[in-house]
């Protein structure tokens, strides 16, 4: 019983940290060690990123058909007043290609997570960037964007791959930087989940194999963390656009440097730095 109940807890864990600027990769690294996860539990992660992405689409899903449909519109059917919505697209594009190419270099070159306590400090990290995000104003609405916004929130989202680091903390600090209104940046941030959850999963998507060497008892276990990831994730969409609107990201600063202390803390009792 206390076996399902830890698999549910990373499922908890990775549903929030996902969308909310704490840093999923960070709390999952952490908590693994914590509970005596094996480092290598591929199939859990594939599982994990999967939950995300079906969270995803169905907050977006709305939003997204018609981003798709009236850049169709404006692309194939040369209807001119779609030439916003294609912009938008091409943004997202845009902001997405640096954390691709980032990340393929760094597997590359083998980076694979980050010691304990570097974790530890990069919530820290993560804590200063948010208090800084939450003292800029912004006033540029998303039909002022241009690429050097786009560009710009893809190379801060490129931060976003360390555990600790937030990645969705990362694009709001890069919007915030290029003086994007908190509202619209919270929302190009949510559009720039979508290719990075599928990223995350067709990274893991190889390991689905593992699945069938699971016995029963564990893949009750994933199923179980499987469904709490995907409703916690679609409920913390809901819950940091609130945040976001209340201009309280602060909140979140003061949690990721206990959060860091924490860490660090930890890694010295058990001799890891």
């Amino acid at each position: 019983m206390f076996e399902f109940i830890k698999y549910l807890i990373i499922g908890f864990i990775q549903g929030i940290a996902e969308v909310l600027p704490i840093s999923s990769s960070g709390h999952l690294e952490v908590l693994g060690h914590m509970l005596g996860l094996s480092d290598h539990d591929l199939a859990l992660e594939v599982f994990l990123h999967l939950a995300s992405l079906i969270a995803v689409i169905a907050f977006l899903y709305k939003r997204l058909i018609k981003l798709v449909h009236d850049t169709w519109c404006y692309l194939f059917k040369k209807q001119k007043e779609y030439l916003e919505a294609a912009k938008y697209f091409l943004y997202i594009i845009i902001a997405t290609i640096p954390v691709v190419l980032f990340t393929i270099v760094m597997k590359l070159i083998g980076y694979q997570t980050s010691p304990i306590y570097l974790i530890g400090i990069s919530f820290i990290i993560n804590a200063l960037m948010l208090g800084l995000l939450s003292k800029i104003k912004g006033h540029k609405k998303q039909s002022e964007m241009t690429f050097k916004d786009a560009t710009i929130i893809g190379l801060f989202q490129c931060i976003g791959i360390f555990p600790g680091i937030s990645r969705s903390g990362s694009c709001l600090n890069g919007a915030s930087y290029r003086k994007i209104d908190k509202e619209d940046a919270a929302n190009f941030a949510f559009m720039l989940f979508v290719p990075a959850a599928i990223g995350a999963f067709v990274l893991e998507f190889k390991d689905i194999s593992l699945i069938f060497t699971l016995d029963q008892k564990t893949i009750a276990c994933y199923l179980g963390a499987f469904v709490v990831a995907t409703i916690t994730t679609y409920l913390a969409f809901k819950f940091l656009l609130q945040i976001i609107k209340k201009g309280k990201l602060a909140y979140f600063s003061i949690y990721c440097i206990i959060i860091g202390i924490i860490t660090i803390i930890y890694s010295v009792v058990n001799g890891w730095i």
